[in-house]
């Protein structure tokens, strides 16, 4: 008797906690605090250096046309 009433029970409690859906009142959440770093000084320096051999390798391709 007492494991059916404490099945009954257990099941009362894990059905009453799946059907509560959430509050009635709309809470917001939370915006993430966002933090910037700064930027290090300089930079990348090899930013500059694939659009320099792209240019290159065009110039190359152009200078030595033999038709």
């Amino acid at each position: 008797m007492k494991l059916i009433v404490s099945t009954a029970a257990a099941a009362l409690l894990l059905a009453g906690q799946a059907a509560f859906a959430g509050n009635l009142v709309y809470e917001a959440p939370a915006e993430p605090v966002v933090v910037a770093e700064p930027a290090p000084m300089g930079g990348s320096n090899a930013a500059w250096l694939i659009p320099v051999i792209g240019l290159a390798a065009i110039a190359y391709a152009i200078s030595n046309d033999d038709s």
